[in-house]
């Protein structure tokens, strides 16, 4: 998916937040993330651990001649036992069928299906009664997996795979369902959500496979889990097809969660860092923030919108594949000599949030939008964007789609518009009739009653 920005929204200053937001927490440096250190010629850079907003923070001492740079870069590519401090996975599972046993593996690689990667497993005994059931495997339960040149990296877990499978069970159908894997310490706390099953099933990386064909995973909506949904999967054993499942990526996901967050703390010279994504295909997107550093020894909270990223460096393609980035890299540079400690503490990403805008004007009150980014691909998911808004007064309305470059992309002229709750449709197609590329968009709303004229702007994401 690849981001141009307008100047106007270039100039716009990162979110300094006050309020905690729904996130997945990638690194908290209570414990020694992995990280690969990088300088060019005349620079240096030290890492330690210090103080940090709750526990501990990752330190950066770095020391700049002129013109040059020190970097951290930060494996986000997968789950990092380690630094997370997890002891052992804990999921649930309610079962129908003839299935006589229940795996539950984890993958250190890029790919499962490489013949580099390591895995490890732990066999279970299912119960097929159609009651829930709440299992936790302690991590000296996992034991060596077909597979891999060397041992298990548990400082990279990238995929976990949940298997059904017959042994020397009759044949038939059942199905399994599965919520709320995660990750624990030893006193049974949470340490990191795997998955829950709250996201849509395009928004993650699922490969679903058999040993002939596929057990379908869907994504249903259950009274019964605690978030309301879960990962429903359908299978069929027979003599040929003793086996199957589906894997779940682990990658950082800017997808489903839009927004980069971080706290830093910096004192010594001010200067800039440049923040660097790096997708599974190493296509790497930008952000720079200018004269940051020094923050006079205060905390700082930044959350950066994945749109406010630039294409920088060529890997298979130009598309920053937002569901798999692998590792985000804090560059510190700066034009004269400088030198300077920085702090950064709590990195992880945001969940989206859809626009719920009140109290706008005098004519346009509220703008909400349900579903954004929205996916027009004809599979009759999230195939439209709505725009519901709010009118005081009777208004003419006009509603245009443009790129980020400023490039007009659809304009409908709906006329005068009676007050009250309104609605408009787009359904991803230009004025070509063409359905647009993934990417961001930006639309405008403008309403002009007797009160004078307004116009709402906001970003939309296509992703088909």
């Amino acid at each position: 998916m690849t981001f141009r920005r307008k100047k106007f929204l270039l100039s716009a200053v990162p979110t300094l937040l006050a309020g905690i937001a729904a996130a997945t927490n990638l690194h908290n440096f209570d414990n020694q993330p992995l990280v690969v250190n990088a300088t060019d010629t005349g620079a240096s850079i030290t890492m330690s651990t210090a103080p940090g907003v709750n526990g501990r923070s990752l330190q950066a001492r770095f020391d700049l001649t002129a013109g040059h740079w020190a970097s951290v870069a930060l494996d986000v590519e997968g789950v990092d036992r380690w630094a997370l401090g997890a002891t052992g996975v804990r999921f649930r599972y309610r079962m129908t069928g003839p299935a006589r046993a229940l795996e539950f593996e984890l993958a250190d690689n890029d790919s499962p299906l490489d013949t580099a990667c390591t895995k490890i497993k732990a066999n279970l005994v299912p119960t097929a009664d159609g009651d829930w059931r709440t299992v936790t495997i302690p991590w000296g339960s996992f034991g060596a997996a077909s597979g891999g040149t060397g041992g298990f990296d548990a400082t990279s877990i990238t995929f976990f795979n949940f298997i059904i499978s017959r042994g020397a069970g009759a044949d038939g159908s059942g199905a399994v369902d599965l919520d709320d894997v995660v990750l624990v310490d030893g006193g049974g706390n949470v340490v990191r959500v795997l998955d829950d099953f709250s996201l849509d099933k395009p928004d993650v990386v699922y490969i679903e496979w058999a040993e002939d064909g596929q057990f379908p995973l869907s994504i249903v909506a259950d009274d019964t889990a605690p978030g309301n949904r879960v990962g429903r999967f359908d299978y069929t054993l027979t003599g040929a097809v003793n086996y199957g499942g589906a894997l779940r990526a682990l990658n950082a996901n800017l997808l489903a969660e839009k927004n980069l967050r971080f706290s830093f703390n910096g004192t010594g010279a001010n200067a800039d860092i440049e923040v660097k994504l790096k997708d599974i295909d190493n296509t790497v997107y930008v952000r720079r923030l200018s004269d940051v550093t020094d923050t006079g020894g205060a905390w700082k909270t930044v959350s950066l919108p994945r749109e406010s990223f630039t294409f920088n460096g060529l890997g298979a393609d130009a598309l920053l594949n937002l569901r798999r980035i692998k590792t985000i890299e804090l560059v510190f540079s700066r034009g004269e000599s400088s030198t300077g400690t920085v702090r950064v503490d709590n990195l992880e990403t945001v969940a989206p949030t859809s626009i719920d805008k009140q109290s706008l004007g005098r004519i346009l009150t509220a703008v909400v939008t349900p579903a954004n980014p929205f996916s027009p691909n004809g599979d009759s998911r999230k195939d439209d964007f709505f725009v519901n808004y709010t009118l005081v007064e009777e208004a003419r309305m006009v509603f245009r789609v443009f790129g980020l470059h400023g490039n007009p992309v659809r304009a409908v002229d709906l006329g005068s518009v009676a007050a009250g709750a309104q609605s408009i449709l787009w359904d991803g197609r230009g004025d070509d009739g063409r359905t647009v590329q993934n990417g961001m968009y930006f639309f405008t709303l403008e309403a002009e009653g007797a009160s004078g004229k307004e116009t709402f702007r906001h970003v939309v994401g296509v992703v088909k």
